[in-house]
């Protein structure tokens, strides 16, 4: 081999590294537009089997139908809203009735008597002062800086809602045209090869919508179960949020962990239930029952779902979670799953005669 041929392979080996670098670049930058198509293509699977009956059985023009499955999803969003504000803001006002100084004291005494339980192992968690652990540590002010970003955050929001919204409608209205856009963005020439692997990714995901509903069903179910137990105050609203949050992987159970407490507590107290003898038992035990229900999810539900629908291993899909959510931030880790699975697709389908590819997507 010549020199001349060497500096023929070095320079398009540079070459190929300067674009790849550029092509990585500009997708980073353009990631949340990428995030809107990829958000449109799902809520376009999930609106599809309406938007099929209208246009194909009911013969309503795809204009039509579309603007119909649209204002079906969008007013399912908004039911689910106007049912869970006005009982958060009733909630509130209950909480602002609690009398938080004999909350105080009793949680106080709780961790007293925990306390000197450890010290009689001598494990020293505290020094004694436990009220100090429910002083504030910094005081906040609302400066004109924190006003910008949450007016900045709010007009995020609305541009993302609005693109997402947009974009959904022609996926809906036009069956072919998120294939179309990936065939044409699609470095190879290869379209059956393309075609096919849109194909697989929708069959997966669309069973991965249909399992997560089935979990969100459970799960729904489940709470009812538990807030019927203790006769919560509007316990399937508080249920149907519940089992909503849990569709945020990891974080989603945290949160619905306090929503439900907090919401129980606010309906036991609107009951005239003493917190002492009534309200601090009966929290106790939701709170157990609600970690049952989790484990139920965890080791049954989610692993027959990642398992059926996407086909990989519960470690595999918490590692995409962390990378995903570092990258992305809580978004990333909602789309972790999906995003993975799109992503398996494409590296069978393209690049499967290297060993990692091959060992990523054998159970596909």
């Amino acid at each position: 081999m010549n020199y001349k041929e060497i500096s023929k392979g070095i320079l398009s080996a540079f070459t190929v590294i300067v674009i790849s670098t550029l092509l990585v670049f500009l997708l980073w930058k353009v990631r949340y537009i990428v995030g809107y198509i990829f958000i449109s293509f799902a809520f376009s699977l999930m609106g599809r089997p309406l938007m099929n009956f209208l246009n194909e059985k009911l013969h309503i023009s795809k204009t039509i139908s579309a603007f119909t499955t649209m204002f079906v999803m969008l007013g399912i969003l908004t039911i689910f809203f106007s049912l869970f504000i006005p009982l958060a803001i009733n909630q509130a006002g209950n909480l602002s009735l609690l009398d938080t100084n004999q909350l105080q004291d009793t949680i106080t005494k709780q961790i007293k008597l925990i306390d000197e339980a450890l010290k009689s192992k001598h494990i020293y968690l505290f020094d004694g002062n436990y009220r100090q652990l429910f002083m504030p540590q910094y005081a906040f002010k609302i400066h004109k800086e924190t006003l910008q970003s949450g007016f900045s955050f709010i007009a995020e929001i609305g541009v993302s809602i609005f693109s997402i919204i947009f974009i959904t409608f022609f996926f809906l209205r036009e069956k072919d045209l998120f294939n179309r856009i990936i065939i044409g963005a699609a470095p190879t020439n290869d379209n059956d090869k393309v075609v096919e692997a849109i194909t697989n990714i929708k069959t997966l995901l669309t069973r991965y919508f249909l399992g997560l509903s089935l979990q969100t069903f459970s799960m729904f179910i489940l709470y009812i179960i538990i807030l019927g137990i203790f006769k919560v105050e509007n316990m399937i609203i508080i249920a149907l949020f519940c089992a909503t949050l849990n569709l945020i992987p990891y974080l989603g159970p945290l949160i619905g962990f306090f929503v439900i407490n907090l919401l129980s507590i606010s309906s036991m107290f609107s009951l005239g239930m003493d917190f002492n003898t009534q309200i601090a038992s009966n929290i106790f035990w939701i709170s157990i029952l609600y970690f049952i229900a989790q484990l139920l999810d965890n080791a049954i539900f989610q692993p027959l779902i990642y398992a059926k629908s996407i086909k990989s291993h519960p470690l595999e899909i918490f590692l995409v979670m962390l990378i995903f959510g570092v990258l992305f931030g809580i978004l990333g880790v909602i789309f972790a799953i999906p995003g993975y699975t799109v992503l398996r697709v494409i590296l069978k389908s393209f690049f499967s005669k290297f060993k990692i590819v091959q060992a990523i997507t054998k159970n596909l």
